[in-house]
């Protein structure tokens, strides 16, 4: 993804988080928490719990096979402990922040939900790295991210808001993440294949966003 697109694609995902927050879809968090009270009050499962590494389980699984993906260890590796550590701190921050209450009246702070940020951080990760083409294959990597955000609301754990606010964190950040990664092994690879570079420290930067 070159520079411009990540701006823009950051900025909408900004936009769009913070036009949850601001209310967006407050009526719509009222009518599913209703609904949820009416037909499913005593749901009470917790598979929300371990759903969201689901993904990254099975993206490691596949490596370890031998399977060919995007990445190599290192950069894979990489952009996965950017992604959880970029998601971690935006989600940490926002709920500091934004100080929202959870449905269920305990004293956790809801948005975004943290769970659906991590299952789509996973998920993600798991599509940037093996790319499958079919829908199905498609479906089947991001179902257990949507599964989670359902059982969140179920669970009476999270706001509508909360979920979709999570979902959009976790694919801004692996975006984010595999454009770091990228700046730094070509950073990398300008150093080893410019041994004067040291002379030149005004063309790396300028090199890089070029091969973007």
């Amino acid at each position: 993804m070159s520079p411009r697109k990540l701006i823009l694609w950051l900025f909408a995902c900004t936009l769009i988080v913070c036009a949850l927050r601001a209310g967006l879809l407050t009526s719509a968090d009222h009518y599913i928490y209703h609904l949820r009270n009416m037909h499913a009050s005593t749901f009470a499962y917790r598979y929300d719990d371990f759903l969201p590494y689901l993904p990254i389980v099975v993206m490691f699984i596949l490596k370890l096979a031998g399977v060919k993906s995007r990445s190599d260890w290192k950069r894979m590796l990489v952009s996965t402990a950017f992604a959880y550590v970029l998601m971690g701190a935006v989600v940490i921050s926002m709920k500091s922040l934004a100080g929202v209450l959870r449905p269920d009246g305990s004293d956790f702070l809801s948005f975004p939900s943290g769970h659906t940020a991590t299952a789509f951080t996973a998920a993600t990760l798991l599509y940037k790295e093996y790319g499958f083409k079919t829908p199905l294959a498609t479906i089947a990597t991001f179902l257990p991210a949507v599964v989670t955000g359902f059982t969140r609301q179920l669970n009476n754990r999270h706001w509508l808001s909360d979920v979709l606010a999570g979902a959009t964190i976790g694919i801004m950040m692996v975006e984010l993440a595999y454009f770091l990664t990228n700046l730094i092994f070509r950073k990398e690879s300008d150093t080893h294949t410019c041994p004067n570079n040291r002379d030149y420290p005004d063309r790396i930067i300028p090199i890089i966003f070029l091969r973007l």
